[in-house]
């Protein structure tokens, strides 16, 4: 199937089936065409979890193969892994991040929602590489840990954006360790948010969502879980960098940490993508405007 899919000054993301093709219209005007040629997960270490009692998987692969205007292109991702914080590979002009396959779902279930999981054989994030990921500076969401994101510190060292969480399910987004009371800020202007869940209502949990709609039509939806307790009234909108809430103190486990979640609405279809691209726009922009 052919597919057409015109650059804006935001990042894309869409979905494809093997042999799919991709016509991808450049900020510029120029063309490249995408091909799925191929799609594959396994498991790569399964056993006895390092931190429970219980036998599961430890560490799996996705990858994909592309023909990016007719050149062989091999994405591959290792989930938990640190490499999961690094910078989002380009290729002629674009930056494609391989960001999730239907396959994990032949040895992982759902956790906390089914949007980690794809609909098509392959989830790819895709945008311009002479623009950023969004025009304006992203302001941090939460307190960064100096230079990047670690392993580590995502909840058991598990929770990164698919998981493995406890080892069978796929997490569905990422979680960062930090202390109960820890401040977080509106990576950009929200025009729409408040508790979609709250402990008041009955739910287990606080669970925080806002909207950014854009100028090319897209809106972005921005997910934090564990708060506290919102500090901002829900009826107006919030300017970025606003300490809008309290966080990593309800229903936060074995470690107090934050639960992020980032996707893109487009043409009425939600698709939910790693929201490390966020945070490595946040780096990024820190660093750009850090006093020298």
């Amino acid at each position: 199937m052919q597919r057409e899919l015109k650059l804006t000054p935001t990042l894309s993301a869409v979905e494809l089936d093997a042999d799919d093709q991709l016509n991808v219209q450049m900020i510029d005007g120029t063309t490249r065409t995408i091909v799925l040629k191929h799609v594959h997960a396994w498991i790569a270490k399964s056993g006895s979890l390092p931190y429970m009692n219980k036998e599961g998987v430890i560490a799996y692969h996705i990858s994909c193969t592309l023909e990016v205007d007719g050149q062989h292109v091999q994405l591959v991702r290792k989930i938990p892994s640190q490499e999961n914080f690094r910078d989002p590979p380009c290729f002629m002009g674009l930056y494609i991040w391989l960001d999730g396959v239907k396959k994990i779902g032949e040895f992982l279930n759902t956790h906390g929602g089914d949007h980690a999981f794809t609909n098509k054989d392959c989830r790819l994030a895709i945008w311009d590489a002479t623009q950023r990921l969004c025009p304006p500076l992203v302001h941090p969401w939460c307190p960064l840990p100096d230079g990047t994101l670690r392993l580590e510190d995502c909840y058991r060292g598990e929770d990164t954006w698919l998981g493995p969480y406890d080892g069978s399910e796929c997490h569905c987004g990422l979680d960062i360790n930090h202390p109960a009371g820890t401040p977080l800020w509106t990576p950009v202007r929200i025009d729409e948010h408040g508790l979609f869940d709250s402990v008041s209502n009955g739910a287990n949990n606080n669970r925080w969502r806002g909207l950014h709609h854009w100028p090319d039509g897209k809106t972005w939806i921005l997910q934090a879980h564990h708060l506290i307790r919102v500090l901002v009234p829900e009826d107006r909108p919030l300017e970025a960098g606003v300490h809008y809430a309290e966080t990593a103190g309800v229903h936060s486990g074995a470690h107090e940490h934050s639960h992020f979640v980032f996707g893109v609405r487009e043409n009425n279809a939600d698709v939910f993508v790693d929201p490390w691209l966020l945070f490595w726009q946040m780096y990024r922009d820190r660093e750009a405007t850090r006093a020298r």
